[in-house]
């Protein structure tokens, strides 16, 4: 039998289980801090299952909290986390209401100790290693005179700077365009590689800068995430990295076309030095000056040269060619006065030969044309008894009548 308890607030009713899991689950539910949030602590009982999922505690001074990373989140998790690795987990608290226990549902999870990460570092170093990510025939050229650059870093930090110190006094004929992310934190590489989405989506950007200051190795533990060493490599525009300083190498700065050991000198590596290329344009004019003068001088000796030449040719050729023209006017006299020669006795032949068929020449010697109807009579049987004829002499024509026609045949 139930007793009712004096003094309280649901004085006669009993909660059912599920009615109290609820309430709980959705007090858990509707905290805004509960529901995106990121643990510190110590990790214990770290367990792989064969359903891809990943069972761990993390153990503080004085309390524990179970934990889970569900398979899909868990794919890409290396295998570096050992137990009593310090780690932080990035996730949302809530209810596993069939045990009734509170969990920590881990979306991501970072290592916080200096062993922890150099192993997890070195574990995802080799891995983008064997699938080719650092090869250095991925790696492009970077424009030798960008237009327009962006660059990717923390809007307030000082390496964003020391980028603007070097853009306006080496290139400020380009376009820099500043994409501010976080560089610290556990939402780092997160913030980092979506500003660095959005710097290769700028119209006309030809190159990205991807920096950030010096710092202690923790603190850059962001530019070793695997997402954000992706999205460097997969970058659709050249990335030049300059994260820490010379000593630090982080596996962002083996992914980028190319690496510089500062803020600074990436940007110096990427903006020409305007002065020094102004002080090369003219060196190199007066070496043009200087060899185009020499080129002229040279052209004017030859051509000096070959006018010379050409006077003392020309003069030779005029009075050899003048005896040619001797030479052959004298031959061809000869052979006009042989050729005249020639067509003057064939004239005389073809003029007596003319004069020995002309009419008149036929007429002394008897012969006489005879015209019937204006033409010229051949034969006898063009004609007949009555038919009026004309006979052609040398003073005169004689017409007549056919009195009879006779055939010789």
């Amino acid at each position: 039998m139930i007793r009712r308890l004096a003094g309280g607030r649901n004085e006669g009713r009993a909660f059912s289980v599920d009615e109290v899991a609820l309430r709980v689950r959705n007090l858990i539910d509707y905290d805004e801090t509960l529901a995106h949030l990121t643990v510190e602590g110590e990790l214990t009982d770290f367990k792989r299952h064969v359903s891809g999922h990943i069972y761990f505690t993390l153990k503080g001074q004085n309390a524990s909290l179970a934990c889970v990373m569900f398979r899909s989140d868990a794919a890409g998790q290396l295998l570096w986390p050992q137990a009593g690795d310090r780690v932080c987990v990035v996730g949302s608290v809530r209810l596993y209401e069939a045990r009734g226990t509170v969990q920590l549902y881990a979306r991501k999870l970072f290592p916080l100790g200096v062993g922890a990460a150099a192993r997890a570092k070195e574990e995802l170093r080799a891995r983008l290693e064997k699938e080719g990510l650092f090869s250095p025939a991925r790696k492009r050229p970077v424009p030798a005179y960008p237009r327009v650059v962006a660059c990717v870093t923390s809007d307030t930090g000082a390496a964003v700077r020391d980028v603007i110190k070097q853009y306006r006094s080496r290139y400020p004929l380009a376009s820099l365009i500043i994409v501010p992310c976080l560089v610290q934190g556990v939402h780092a590489a997160e913030s980092a590689a979506a500003a660095l989405r959005r710097a290769c989506a700028l119209d006309g950007v030809e190159a990205v800068l991807f920096v950030r200051g010096g710092g202690a190795k923790e603190d850059l533990s962001p530019f070793d995430d695997e997402e954000l060493v992706r999205e460097v490599a997969r970058s659709a525009v050249p990335v030049v990295t300059g994260i820490g300083h010379e000593i630090d190498e982080s596996l962002c700065d083996l992914a980028a076309d190319r690496r510089e050991p500062t803020p600074t000198a990436a940007a110096a590596s990427v903006f020409p030095d305007r002065a020094r290329e102004l002080d090369a344009v003219s060196l190199y004019q007066k070496r043009l000056g200087a060899c185009a003068q020499t080129s002229l001088d040279d052209a004017r000796q030859d051509i000096d040269a070959v006018q010379r030449q050409l006077r003392q040719n020309a003069a030779a050729g005029i009075g050899s060619a003048a005896q040619k023209v001797d030479f052959l006017e004298e031959t061809m006299a000869r052979v006009l006065a042989d050729r005249l020669r020639i067509s003057a006795a064939k004239l005389g032949e073809l003029e007596r030969s003319l004069n020995n068929l002309s009419p008149h020449e036929l007429a002394r010697r008897g012969y006489s044309l005879v015209l019937h109807g204006g033409r010229p009579l051949v034969t006898a049987a063009e004609v007949r008894k009555n038919d009026e004829i004309v006979v052609q002499l040398l003073d005169g024509d004689v017409r007549g009548t056919v009195r009879s026609v006779a055939s010789r045949r």
